[in-house]
Parts: C-alpha cells; structure tokens; sequence
C-alpha cells in the first residue's frame, strides 16, 4: 500500500509559530490564545499516528452466469481487519468495460472500525461474453486528512454470460440409427405408438399381455421410435455488418448460432456438420466426441476469414444501404447462387449428405438468403433458418432493411421453419418461442 502525505501535514505546528510570534511581538493574549490551540493540534496528530490499515476486500455477483440482457448484483465487501478505527476509507470497484451500471454506483465513502464491516450494492446489465472484473482502488485517509494510504487490490471475479441452447427442435428426417428426435414410425422407444397384430418374430416383452388375458389374442405393443438425425448447421458470411459500431457483426451472430445449436445436437447423439454460404467450404458431419472441437474451429475460421475479408470494403453498420445495394443484373445472377460461374446451393447440395438437414444461420438481408433456403428445401433438406436481426437500430438504413427483411421472413414462413432471432434475447428463448409457434 502506498502512503501519500498531504500539504495539511505540518499545519498546526506552523500555526502555532506564527500566531506564538505575532502574539508575543503585539503583546495580544487573544493572538496567544490561537497559538495554544493549534499545539495542541498539532501535538494530537503526533499522538494518534498514522498506522497502515489492513483491509480485506470481497466481491460477490449474483448470478454469476446470467442471460444475455438480465441484471447482475454486484456486492463489494471491506472488513477492517487491524486495531485502529479508519476514519476515511473511500473504494472505487473496477466495473468491466462492456458491463453498464443501471442502479446503484460503484464507487463509495465510509468509516470503519477495528473489526467491522462495510458494503456496497450496484447492479450492471449482463452481456454477452465473459467479462473479468478490474482492481478495486481503495484509499483511506486518517482522521485529519494529512495522510492517504492508496491500494489497488485484486479480487478475481469474472461474469460468464452465455445462453446455451439445451435442445433443438428438428423434423422427422433421420437416419435409421436410434437417436433422440422423435419419429411417426413405430417399433422401439418409450412413448405409446400403437397396438398391431402379433408377428413371429416380435419380441416377447412387446406382447400385450393384458389383452391375451381379455381376447385370448396376441397382439404387439409399438412405441413411438426416436432416431438421430443428420444437421448441417449452415453459415452465411457475406454481412460483417453491425447495428451498431463497435457491436457483434452478423457473421458473428451466425457463427454463434451454428456452434450453440451444434452441441446441442451433438449432446442429443446427432451427426453434425458445418457448411459456408457461399463460398462452400464444409466439414463432414460425424457424431464423435471430437466433432465439437472441429465445429468450433471451422467457426472460428468463419469469424476470422470475414474480418479479414472486409477490412476496408464494408461499413460497421446499416447506415450506407444504398450503397450495399448491387446492379439489377448482378442482383438478378446472385439472388439464384449464381456467382463467378458457380451455382452455390447446387454445390453445397452435392457436398452434403442427401438426408442431413440443414439449419441456415443468416441475417436474411438480401433475396438471396431466402431463395437459397427454399432451393434447400426443394432439394429435399428439411430446413430451419436462424436468423438474428441486425436491423434493431433507428438509422435510416436499418429502417428499410428492416422493412426487407420482415417481408423476407414472411415469405419463407409456411415453406421452412423459421427463428427470428433478437441478439438482445437469449437463443434458446428464441428456439423455445418458435418451437411453439410451430406446434
């Protein structure tokens, strides 16, 4: 802990010698009086000293792992763990960057004494990320502000804000391997599906013996089967853009997406696999344990390639639609996948196994997003399209790609299923709200 002193320190004893002096030379027992006064000021600084206080500093937040846009309670703690009183302990927290106060402060004064204990409230709003909080600045100053005593004291406290998704709905395309996605077919399973007449080589434990005791007749008991499902969890990366500056871009948001619903798949006993529209890079589909780190890893790659691409040649926001808006001919060969020659969704079909079913991460910001998840789908993939909507903001530009993108989504309801997907909520919330919709 460093001591500081301030300009206050000799202030009684200069004081006294300026007031003894001027009393003794005008002969004013009043001046005299005054120099009486500061002496014993000065002798009380001498006498009560200056020891180092010994603090104890404790943060708890509450929760410790919230959902993206929820409220954290901050706690900040100081017991006074030495004999002497501190008069003047002042304490400033070190609150995350990207972490906002929305009540409360983080920074406050008190007095301790030996022994006891004081806190501090404050609430932040959680974003996503984990955010580590910085060195609390403590200082405590003695009873006649001559001296200051400063610390930076570190409390390692991280805030972990995710939303993991714990189940992805899919439809009943799926592979015959047993699996977790439920199914209209009978035979093995848990849930009741059927009673039907017995055959030879059915199993005995399927033999629904309380209508043998009623009818003298055989019959089999068929439950609902779950099977695993092959998903491509496909990723557009053709928008760097931001609602805001200096906020996720939409491939960001994207990638997130594909690797939350991707482990969640991969926790449910699915094949899972990764694809980019529209440069076509894939990696294959398996269900082993190492998948999710290759998942994560080609999604990362994802992120990284779209920076670098766009370094330069895109605006950080929805300010310059026009601008992003291409020629009616380029318009007209892109909206189909045709670019440099190549049809992309012709390709991404070749390069993934017929029966997988796609989930198709993207900000649905041009025609061409939506043509290229009805073209999947009459290929014959069953197809979910996630997609966040980076058109919140109040500029201009995101107004009419606002207006866009709701057109574009209502025409894709009723061909695929559709998560419309707010950034500012969970993912999951999002899954669970379409999920019902679909129902």
């Amino acid at each position: 802990m460093s001591t500081r002193e301030t300009t206050q320190r000799n202030v009684g004893v200069s004081a006294a010698l300026v007031a003894g002096g001027a009393g003794i030379v005008t002969g004013n027992p009043a001046i005299f009086m005054v120099a009486a006064v500061a002496l014993v000021y000065a002798a009380y600084q001498a006498a009560i000293g200056d020891p180092e206080p010994t603090l104890t500093v404790e943060r708890h937040v509450e929760p410790a792992d919230p959902l993206p846009g929820s409220e954290v309670t901050v706690t900040l703690t100081l017991t006074n763990d030495g004999d002497a009183t501190l008069p003047d302990v002042r304490v400033l927290d070190g609150v995350p960057e990207r972490l906002e106060v929305v009540e409360g402060s983080p920074r406050f004064g008190t007095h301790l004494e030996a022994g006891a204990s004081g806190s501090v409230t404050y609430t932040v709003e959680a974003r996503r990320g984990d955010h580590a909080f910085t060195d609390v600045a403590v200082v405590c100053r003695n009873l006649t502000g001559t001296v200051e005593f400063a610390e930076q004291v570190t409390v390692e406290t991280t805030v972990s804000c995710s939303a993991s998704v714990d189940t992805v709905p899919l439809s009943g395309q799926t592979l015959s391997q047993s699996g977790r996605v439920p199914t209209d077919a009978g035979g093995n399973g848990l849930a009741f599906y059927a009673i039907r007449e017995h055959q030879s080589s059915d199993p005995m434990s399927r033999v629904d013996w309380n209508r043998l005791a009623k009818t003298n007749e055989l019959a089999t008991v068929e439950f609902k089967e779950t099977r695993a499902a092959t998903v491509i969890t496909l990723v557009d990366s053709r928008h760097p853009v931001a609602g805001e500056a200096g906020a996720p871009t939409a491939v960001q948001f994207c990638a997130y997406a594909a690797q939350q619903v991707g482990s969640a798949l991969l926790d449910m006993d699915n094949r899972v696999g990764a694809a980019v529209y529209d440069s076509c890079e894939t990696l294959q589909p398996s269900a082993n344990r190492a998948q999710e780190q290759r998942l994560e890893a080609f999604l990362e790659t994802v992120v990284s390639g779209s920076v670098t691409g766009s370094a330069g040649t895109r605006s950080s926001s929805l300010l310059d639609t026009g601008a992003r808006r291409m020629s009616s001919s380029t318009e007209t060969a892109d909206r189909y996948g045709i670019a440099d020659g190549g049809d992309a969704v012709a390709t991404l079909d070749r390069s993934i196994p017929s029966e997988s079913q796609v989930v198709f991460c993207t900000p649905l910001l041009d025609d061409r997003a939506a043509d290229a998840a009805k073209r999947l789908a009459a290929y014959g993939h069953a197809v979910t399209v996630v997609s966040p909507d980076m058109t919140t903001g109040d500029s201009p530009g995101s107004t009419v790609e606002r207006i866009d993108r709701t057109a574009r989504l209502d025409d894709l309801r009723g061909r695929v299923r559709v998560v419309d997907w707010t950034p500012a909520e969970p993912l999951a919330k999002a899954l669970i709200r379409a999920t019902e919709r679909w129902a």
